[in-house]
């Protein structure tokens, strides 16, 4: 190599070097504003916050509980949070028919259910192992109680009013809802489960 060509790559490296501080200048600088910006922006600070429980005496509980403070911007006094009277809410009892209905489900997930996975395994040309069986029944088990309670809500909104007694008619639609939706599932997990080559 000649002492032109090194020159020549000595000044190409330079040029370089230049380039590259100037790059990290601009970025520097431009952080140094974001810090400035960031500095500037006025901060909330919260001393100390004493909760006196045992001086409380609740007899109703209505409202709504906001914690926290509004983010700078957003505006508004605390009068402008005041809090409407809300009707206070009794849990209802769970429905009677809600166990029975469980517990044909349950005996539909033991028993039946498996024979219709194996069924749609065949349809599909899949192959599953007993225990993801198992894996995928028991999801679909966690599954169900609130399918039956959406049934049940669906029942009382058009009217249904249940008595002290067992309805077995109700009961029996609504198993044969959830067992469709359980089928329904398995139907569309199985058909667009990856096949094993092999």
């Amino acid at each position: 190599m000649s002492i032109y060509e090194y020159f020549v790559k000595l000044h190409r490296y330079l040029l370089w070097q230049t380039k590259k501080i100037r790059d990290l200048e601009r970025r520097l600088h431009a952080l140094e504003a974001r810090l400035r910006e960031m500095e500037a922006q006025p901060r909330t600070s919260i001393e100390r916050i004493e909760y006196k429980f045992d001086q409380l005496k609740v007899e109703t509980l209505e409202g709504t509980l906001n914690i926290g403070i509004a983010p700078p911007g957003a505006g508004g006094t605390i009068e402008d949070f005041a809090v409407e009277p809300v009707k206070t809410v009794i849990p209802k009892p769970e429905p009677v028919l809600l166990r029975p209905i469980q517990e044909k489900v349950a005996a539909y997930l033991n028993g039946e259910a498996s024979e219709t996975l194996k069924r749609l395994e065949q349809q599909y040309g899949r192959r599953l192992d007993d225990t993801y069986r198992q894996f995928i029944l028991q999801d679909i088990a966690r599954q169900t109680d609130e399918r039956i309670r959406f049934y049940l809500q669906e029942k009382a909104n058009h009217g249904y009013v249940p008595s002290g007694d067992r309805d077995e008619a109700v009961e029996n639609e609504i198993f044969q809802k959830v067992k469709a939706d359980i089928e329904q599932s398995l139907d569309a997990f199985l058909k667009h489960l990856p096949s094993k080559e092999g």
